[in-house]
């Protein structure tokens, strides 16, 4: 089960949202009380409780700042053993006592979003012909397929898509990422263990039911939970470990030119929303994101009292030094598996769109995307950072001034970029711009 912390609203339509899945949950959760088979207490108390170890134990940052328990595997467990209503109660219960989290906004909206997971899937397994409970003891390897397997493993999907899809409804209102973007992020990122860890909840099942172990099935399957949750924090752990290279390098380009560092930054985020407005797959967002942090690692190889000058200033030998960065950039971080991708963007920064840039001379499609938009969040950087700009330019004129050389730029990078800037404002560092 994935769940994500709440920021800062930076939508007035967040508190609505917020307020409809709360309202939605609650309502699910008295219908399903009212209408629907009631759970017994005994197994109904045992998976809350082990619901409330799940997330207590969970990896709290898998990227994106997105969180993972193995809750996900306890509802659907919920699902067969205790029906809609119990697995509604499971979810509720399980995100209401959350130590980490002090926003109750975020607390209200886990436990609702997670109730209602249960639920749906639990619904889903029924009408497929899900057989609850003690119904599953005496059948058939084939009826176990038909009647347990299938409804449930139909139930695990849709409890993922849900789950992702609520997910990301929170986080567009919350931070302004479109709703597509992180649809596809959440899922590449634990959308695939949330359905294969259903084979855990299948195995609680059956060990609970067919094969009459009851509540200690709950001690048996503690182990492969537990493995889940271990293969989670090496992942996690795997992401951290690359953003500690990432901040290294930077602070390396830092001691030669303290003044990147920040320009690293903004790049990163500037580069990153132009991405999410192109709709570039999670992990060509990430690469994209590398590249921009980067694009300037190649001062490292160039001496620094090049870098101190004016562009004025510098005779043309000195320009194609400094300009030849990105050729250097991109040999110092070869080797570095996770960076391999934004090794292309690093070097093609300097490629002009119709051809007659810099290094290769690349055209059009034929320049990586990560380069694209590195070239246009750079020069963006620039405009607003001019000399002697003041008042600092608006968005409106950094439009036009992108435009003003269609040869340089690829115009659909230029349109979400200004996209980008009108929804989500300067990245942080950037001076004020006057209104547009």
């Amino acid at each position: 089960m994935s769940t994500v912390p709440i920021a800062s609203s930076r939508s007035q339509w967040l508190p609505a949202y917020l307020a409809l899945v709360v309202a939605t949950s609650v309502a699910t959760g008295v219908a399903s009380w009212m209408f629907l088979p009631r759970p017994e207490l005994g197994p109904l108390l045992l998976l809350c409780l082990m619901g409330i170890l799940s997330f207590q134990i969970r990896e709290p940052d898998v990227g994106l700042r997105i969180s993972f328990s193995f809750l996900s595997i306890i509802l659907l467990a919920s699902a067969a053993i205790v029906g809609a209503f119990g697995a509604w109660l499971v979810g509720s219960v399980s995100m209401l006592i959350d130590r980490r989290q002090r926003r109750w906004t975020a607390t209200m909206f886990n436990a609702a979003m997670s109730g209602f997971v249960g639920a749906a899937g639990a619904m889903v397994y029924a009408m497929l012909g899900g057989v609850e409970g003690s119904g599953t003891v005496g059948l058939s390897t084939v009826a176990l397929a038909r009647d347990l397997g299938w409804p449930l493993f139909a139930a695990d999907v849709v409890a993922c898509l849900l789950n992702a899809a609520l997910l990301s409804g929170v986080i567009h209102f919350d931070q302004g990422i479109p709703f597509g973007v992180q649809v596809r992020r959440v899922l590449s990122g634990s959308g695939v263990a949330f359905v294969g860890y259903g084979i855990i909840g299948l195995l609680f099942v059956i060990l609970w039911y067919p094969a009459g172990l009851g509540a200690f099935s709950a001690l048996l399957v503690l182990a492969p939970l537990l493995a889940a949750r271990w293969a989670f924090i090496q992942y996690g752990e795997e992401l951290r470990s690359h953003e500690r290279t990432i901040d290294t390098l930077v602070t390396a380009l830092g001691t030669k030119e303290p003044a990147a560092v920040d320009r690293s930054r903004r790049a990163a985020v500037l580069a990153e929303w132009i991405a999410e407005e192109l709709g570039l797959t999670p992990g060509q967002i990430g690469t994209v994101r590398y590249a921009a942090t980067l694009h300037e690692i190649g001062h490292l190889g160039v001496a620094t009292r090049l870098l101190r000058r004016s562009p004025a200033s510098l005779s043309p030998t000195e320009r194609r030094v400094i300009d030849g960065h990105c050729v250097v950039g991109a040999r110092m971080i070869e080797g570095i598996d996770f960076l391999e991708d934004a090794r292309s963007g690093i070097r093609h920064q300097h490629e002009r769109f119709d051809g007659t840039g810099r290094p290769d001379g690349r055209a059009g499609q034929d320049i990586p995307i990560a380069a694209r938009i590195v070239a246009v969040t750079t020069a963006i950087d620039d405009v607003i950072r001019e000399p002697g700009a003041a008042p600092v330019v608006s968005i409106a004129e950094v439009a036009r001034r992108l435009r003003g050389d269609p040869g340089r730029f690829d115009p659909d990078v230029v349109a979400a970029a200004v996209i980008a800037l009108d929804k989500h404002g300067w990245p942080a560092g950037s001076p004020a711009p006057v209104a547009s």
